[in-house]
């Protein structure tokens, strides 16, 4: 596409490339715009002006893009392309000393990475294609660091001598675990590194479920204020003109065209494009939806180009050459000369990297595979034939990544093969689940339970659920599992975590009476000693600490039993921190104090990244209970920096809600309002009760510890926050409503009570929230005036 009015852009760009060089800082730049507005084409050209901008410091640019697929993109594959282009671009340099350099970067600092670069590959040592390889041939390193670790190591460095710029494009496709390493990345290097994140603005707008990378592009914002974030607009109707006349010549266009594309694409590139090609080849008025457009861009193909193109669509945006030349039953040399023809005179297909040792193609927009998909899925019978077949090509090969778990069950899925998708399904999302990557993980385990609703599927699908935060659903899943184990061989023990993860889950409801029933079921099938019984008695603790009876001293009695009894540091971890949270809710801050410190100590001595994190969060409750803010503050930050670090609690993240109650004891009423904006818009939408009971009492809060026109400034501050453009459409609107109505609250108001009367809040729900913020200390006045 070319490149038409976007000096400024491109300006702005190598302004900041330029501070990198200079200063040797890292920069984040964030390139958002609509869909066929140009950020690929401005992408491409910006990393090519870098280079030759800097060639004196031989600076670096790789260029990676999400991909679509049935099931999302695979983990990290973005990452991975741009890693394969920047090793290419360290080969292109013309400098062998570079080029080895970059090389053995790898070799010391990613071995897990060498598997996604050939290039790199092909220069080391034969057979060492893995970190486990690597370590088995001698290398110094004697445990394997995460990818996430190597990555990093691997930028800080090259960069150490030579530049970076790193180009991720279409994020809007990206993984929730590939969107976590980027932003990991793009916190934690101090390097002359650009990173370039590029995504589809339109993309992000469902107000049915907030996109990860939303919550990422506000999280860079703040904590990195330097952030640069580009919004692409459309061209104006000047610019797109001379986009048509570039794109054909103009003895070509009919009259009138021009104007009539103009008007018809509305500035944006893509569209424009593509009309004016269709234009030029039939003379017919373009259509009005991008749709038609390339419907009929295609019609200009033969009937078996075209068929060839809806096969290769059945692969995927990227396809294998080889599995569209047994698919087509054509000949692969036939099958090159076709594609050759459509990708040199047509533009529907260009190169994309290898697979291993095959060649693979991709489609020339994600447009035009999703419509090739729909005009083939249109033949039913030869739709299911062949991804049968593409099944049995999947299953011949030898080596499985990632991305091939996740193909070959979305392929038994259009298949209808019931016997295979189920059990496919499954394995794909364990894998995806142990990544991190849990919602493509969900996704992947309603789909294993749609085909094979047996126990192993209910199961997973419940964890899914539940570190997902979506206790309701996991509880029924759980209950649909527990079904399933009576009739089948199932055993004991993965039973009985089941149904520990089914009493959490009631538990985490706030539905005490079923999950004191499930727990005294688990107790009498497992009274031995041992992890069942070490875990039944930390739920009965939980229970006893935050159940509508509030018991300290059976807490810590069961807490003790726990610690005696279970070897698993996670487990012992959290008798501990339950016991110092009783020893907190009876008053007795300074024991509380010690308990907590045992608890962070046992969770950091095992590496359990979520066990840490709990620990802290305790503590922090703590020290919040007990008006230590300084602390507080400094425990939060160290919350958000774990969280950031190993990407625990990302999805909701407690200490976000905490920060805007920490502020507002301050006296931070801007930034207070700001935090719990935030803690909004991440909250689920089935959370609303939460948000507004939470609001309720921290208002009051701030009202009787400071002073009623201090909670007025609050709610003034709230009713701004909620206008700010990080948020989503609901989330603006529930602030809204809750500003409007607390504004109405009588003197001597109970939060509880307002929630449940005039905000609508399930008595249970308020009491619940209201619990959460009190953190079920019946006093807080009281235990604030003990010393600590």
């Amino acid at each position: 596409m070319a490149l038409v009015d976007r000096v400024d852009e491109i300006a702005t760009l190598l302004s900041e490339v330029d501070r990198s060089v200079e200063l040797r800082q890292a920069s984040v730049i964030v390139l958002r715009g609509e869909a066929g507005v140009g950020k690929t084409s401005l992408l491409a050209g910006f990393a090519h002006e870098a280079v030759q901008r800097h060639s004196s410091v031989h600076l670096l640019a790789g260029y990676g893009q999400a991909m679509l697929n049935s099931l999302a993109s695979d983990s990290f594959q973005a990452v991975r392309e741009c890693l394969r282009s920047l090793a290419s671009s360290a080969q292109r340099s013309g400098s062998a000393s570079r080029w080895q350099r970059v090389a053995q970067s790898f070799k010391e600092n990613a071995p897990d990475w060498i598997e996604s670069v050939p290039v790199v590959g092909q220069v080391l040592a034969a057979g060492v294609r893995t970190g486990q390889s690597y370590a088995a041939s001698g290398g110094e390193r004697t445990e394997m660091d995460s990818r996430l670790d190597q990555l990093l190591l691997l930028i800080e460095d090259i960069v150490t001598d030579t530049p970076l710029v790193m180009v991720l494009d279409d994020l809007h496709w990206a993984d929730t675990a590939t969107i976590d390493l980027l932003t990991a990345v793009a916190l934690r290097v101090r390097g002359p590194l650009v990173l370039v994140l590029a995504y589809r603005s339109d993309q992000l707008k469902s107000t049915d479920q907030t996109h990860p990378l939303q919550r990422t592009v506000f999280k860079l914002c703040r904590y990195r204020p330097d952030t640069q974030v580009i919004d692409l607009p459309r061209l104006s109707p000047h610019d797109t003109e001379e986009l048509v006349r570039r794109t054909v010549s103009r003895s070509n266009v009919p009259p009138g065209a021009v104007s009539q594309i103009v008007r018809l694409s509305a500035g944006n590139p893509l569209f424009a494009e593509s009309l004016a090609r269709v234009d030029h080849r039939s003379g017919h008025r373009p259509p009005q939806q991008i749709t038609a457009v390339i419907e009929d861009r295609l019609s200009y193909l033969s009937a078996d180009d075209q068929r060839l193109l809806e096969t290769a669509a059945l692969i995927g945006y990227n396809f294998e050459v080889d599995y569209l030349a047994q698919l087509a039953r054509i000949d692969v040399d036939d099958v090159y000369e076709r594609l050759h023809v459509l990708f040199d005179e047509h533009d529907l297909v260009r190169p994309a990297e290898q697979r291993s040792d095959l060649d693979r193609y991709r489609l020339h927009h994600p447009l035009f595979a999703q419509i090739l998909r729909e005009r083939g899925a249109a033949n039913g019978p030869r739709w299911r034939r062949h991804h049968a077949r593409l099944l049995q090509i999947i299953e011949s090969e030898p080596d499985w990544d990632e991305e091939m778990y996740v193909r070959a069950a979305a392929v038994a899925v259009e298949a209808s093969n019931r016997e295979k998708a189920g059990p496919l399904a499954l394995r794909a999302a364990r894998r995806q689940f142990a990544l991190g990557a849990v919602s493509k993980a969900l996704d992947l385990a309603r789909i294993a339970v749609q085909y094979d609703p047996c126990f192993a599927t209910h199961a997973l699908l419940a964890e899914c659920l539940s570190a997902g935060g979506d206790h309701i659903a996991s509880v029924d899943a759980c209950a649909a599992g527990l079904a399933t184990a009576t009739s089948a061989e199932v055993p004991l023990t993965d039973v009985a975590r089941l149904r520990l993860l089914w009493a959490r889950n009631l538990r985490m409801t706030c539905q005490w009476s079923p999950a004191v029933e499930a727990l005294d079921q688990l107790a009498a099938d497992h009274p031995e000693p041992g992890e069942v019984l070490a875990e039944t008695l930390n739920l009965y603790a939980e229970v006893a600490l935050c159940g509508p009876t509030q018991d300290c001293e059976r807490c810590i009695e069961l807490c003790d039993q726990v610690a005696a009894m279970s070897t698993d540091p996670e487990v012992r971890s959290r008798a501990f921190g339950h016991r110092g949270l009783a020893h907190l809710a009876a008053g007795q801050p300074t024991e509380a104090e010690r308990w907590l410190h045992r608890a962070i100590d046992v969770a950091r001595s095992a590496g359990h990244p979520y066990a840490e994190y709990e620990a802290v969060h305790w503590l922090s409750k703590k020290t919040i209970a007990c008006l230590e803010i300084d602390r507080s503050a400094e425990l939060l930050a160290q919350l958000r920096e774990m969280s950031q670090a190993s990407g625990v609690a990302s999805e909701n993240p407690p200490h976000v809600r905490d920060l805007s109650r920490v502020l507002g004891l301050r006296g931070d009423l801007p930034d207070a309002a700001n935090a719990f904006a935030v803690f909004a818009d991440i909250s689920q939408t089935t959370a609303a009760g939460l948000v507004s009971t939470t609001l309720a009492c921290q208002l009051s809060e701030i009202e009787s510890l400071s002073s009623p026109a201090a909670a007025e400034e609050f709610l003034d501050e709230i009713h701004r926050a909620a206008g700010e453009d990080f948020l989503m459409p609901n989330s603006r609107e529930l602030l809204q409503s809750l500003v409007e109505r607390l504004r109405s609250r009588p003197p001597g108001w109970s939060p509880v009570e307002f929630a449940a009367i005039e905000m609508g809040v399930a008595i249970d729900d308020a009491r619940a929230a209201d619990a959460i913020f009190r953190f079920d200390i019946p006093s807080l006045t009281q235990l604030r005036a003990r010393p600590v």
